[in-house]
């Protein structure tokens, strides 16, 4: 038993400290993680818990290595204690804990990037917040490569040289695809339209339904689904008449040339009564009702105002009712709407040009 104990007793720190780090390793498992989970619930910061869990594991394999590098390094052992090989293991598991937790959270990145779009009034896909966390995962997967190469003194200016000539080749060979995801980011940030509304783009107008890193997706009015590049979008004007709180309406009523002066002028005034009674449809302030030109077929009278929306189901019920009242406008005036009309005159009158025909034969 004195032998047994004569021997372990060089070990005994050794001993100690990884007992000591599996005894802690037990308590951040069993209850510090648990209450750094109902802290992480009740803070106000809304990634506590993604932040937690993506660290959960790492942390845990931190606290092991931790562990057996205390206890190698101060086993009775003389190469343990002075070679750098140790020093090297525990600085690379660190910087691999770190990326690593870095790694898991940005597999949930998307989610998070999606809710911080949100939060600054960009409104994407999922599908877009995706394609963000793809690329923070390959960054963080050769920033840790990197890191840890170096710190075992590898030569990484040829890995750095071969990654910047394979990253040429592959832009070079995926430009168009490359011209997308920018163009995707250049809506995404500009943000010149959102899903639902209703858009003119490059001889192709339509509702917007979707868009993804590619191609923007906009369903016709003949109900068909256009797919638009991203690049093709980024570069083209973009007229969004959602966007649009008000929209005009500009229109020529033309009334027949048998209309008198004191008619057109009760006709003109009452369209503008009744204009300016409409204040829960259009802009009463900027209504224009004028007798403007003579037109070969008829007297033109303009109509000019703004409807209080940027729908177009609102906006032709609106052109709808204003209509009807004004053809009921002109019925009750005693006037109508002239209608393209052409006069043919003779130099000998109908009836004696027959007569003369009858004669000759």
């Amino acid at each position: 038993m004195e032998n047994i104990l004569q021997t372990l007793l060089p070990w005994s720190t050794s001993i100690g400290i990884l007992i000591f780090f599996i005894v802690l390793r037990y308590i951040y498992r069993r209850f510090l993680f648990n209450l750094l989970h109902k802290f992480a619930l009740a803070s106000s910061f809304p990634y506590d818990e993604q932040i937690l869990e993506a660290f959960e594991n790492p942390i845990n394999i931190v606290l092991a290595i931790g562990g057996i590098y205390g206890a190698l390094i101060f086993a009775p052992v003389p190469f343990m204690s002075s070679t750098l090989f140790i020093d090297r293991v525990l600085r690379s598991t660190i910087v691999l804990a770190f990326f690593w937790g870095c790694y898991n959270l940005s597999d949930t990145t998307h989610g998070m990037m999606l809710d911080l779009f949100t939060r600054i009034g960009i409104r994407t896909e999922e599908a877009v917040s995706n394609i963000f966390s793809t690329i923070l995962r390959i960054i963080i997967v050769v920033l840790g490569f990197v890191t840890i190469a170096k710190e075992w003194n590898y030569d990484i200016s040829g890995f750095v040289a071969s990654l910047g000539i394979g990253s040429l080749a592959i832009a070079f060979a995926a430009k168009d695809a490359l011209a997308n995801v920018f163009g995707s980011l250049i809506i995404i940030l500009d943000k010149p339209f959102k899903i639902g509304d209703w858009i003119t783009a490059n001889g192709i107008e339509g509702t917007v339904e979707k868009v993804s890193f590619r191609s923007t997706c906009v369903r016709t009015f003949p109900q068909e689904l256009v797919y638009i590049p991203n690049s093709l979008l980024s570069n083209t004007p973009i007229t969004n008449f959602t966007m649009r709180q008000k929209r005009r309406v500009d229109f020529m009523l033309g009334l027949t040339y048998s209309t008198t002066a004191a008619q057109m002028q009760n006709v003109i005034e009452a369209i503008k009564n009744y204009l300016n009674s409409c204040e829960d449809m259009i802009y009463t302030d900027d209504i224009r009702v004028h007798f403007v030109a003579y037109a070969d077929s008829s007297l033109n009278v303009r109509v000019t105002f703004y409807a209080k929306t940027g729908s177009q189901v609102e906006y032709l019920d609106i052109l709808q009712k204003i209509n009807l009242q004004l053809m009921q406008i002109m019925e009750d005036a005693g006037v109508s709407c002239a209608f393209p009309s052409t006069s043919v005159y003779f130099e000998t009158p109908l009836q004696q040009t027959q007569q003369t025909d009858s004669a000759q034969k």
